[in-house]
Formats: structure tokens, C-alpha cells, sequence
């Protein structure tokens, strides 16, 4: 199989899109922040992209409550806003959300993600190297 030129540079292109990608999606993620509010509405609170509390806000009303109840509403706001911020990310990336998936598909898909990974790896490797070896400079 003879390879040009122009196989070279479609190959090089190709992975300057996946990087360019990789790149986007990453700087993309340092953007997401999550918001979620408690079951009542008295509590809500905002999460960064790292799942950290940013804010947390009251509703004049929460002064009705004790401190055990108060307590509550700020635990169901920051694991709302934490939800939200990871179903953000998972939709920026495509990735399945993983509470539907039990270990053994989660250990599945990795395991297939990783063997056309390193597939699609090696074909590039081959194609590389048989360029190397058909390239008429090295003559």
C-alpha cells in the first residue's frame, strides 16, 4: 500500500482536530457550575466545575426553621447544584451517566474504549511507519 503526501498531512489534520477537541472540551469544563435548590425552595446553592460550593442562599422564611431542619434544606441545595454541574460535564462530554451503569458495563466499556484506543493507536503507528519506509528522501 503506497502512501502520498497527502496521507501524511490528512493523518497529521485528523489529529490536530482531535486535540483541538480535547482542548475545547477541557477549557469548556473549567466553565460548568451546578445550581440546585432544596425540596422546600429555601435553600439553593451554586457549585464550580470542580463540584465546590461557590454560594449558598436563603429564603427570608428559613428563619422558621431549627437547626437540624436548616441543616437539611443546605445538604439537599449543594447536592442538587452537584448533580447538576455533573450532569452538565457529562453532557458536554457525552459520557453515560454512571449511576445507571453497574460495575461490570462500566468495566466493559472502559475495557472497549481502551482496545480502540490502542487499536486506532497502532493502525496510526503502521501507517506512519510504512510512510517512513516509502518515503522516496530517505532514498
Amino acid at each position: 500500500m503506497d502512501f502520498t503526501e497527502h496521507d501524511v498531512d490528512e493523518l497529521l489534520r485528523e489529529n490536530e482536530r482531535e486535540l483541538r477537541r480535547l482542548a475545547e472540551a477541557s477549557a469548556n469544563l473549567r466553565h460548568v457550575s451546578g445550581k440546585g435548590e432544596s425540596r422546600s425552595g429555601l435553600t439553593s446553592a451554586v457549585v464550580d466545575a470542580d463540584g465546590r460550593l461557590r454560594s449558598v442562599a436563603f429564603s427570608p422564611r428559613v428563619l422558621r426553621l431549627d437547626t437540624a431542619a436548616l441543616a437539611e434544606e443546605v445538604v439537599q441545595a449543594v447536592r442538587q447544584a452537584q448533580d447538576d454541574q455533573d450532569r452538565q460535564a457529562r453532557e458536554l462530554l457525552a459520557v453515560p451517566d454512571a449511576h445507571t451503569l453497574g460495575p461490570a458495563e462500566i468495566a466493559r466499556q472502559f475495557e472497549e474504549f481502551h482496545e480502540a484506543f490502542r487499536t486506532e493507536s497502532a493502525d496510526r503507528n503502521e501507517r506512519l511507519r510504512r510512510m517512513a519506509a516509502t518515503d522516496p528522501r530517505d532514498a
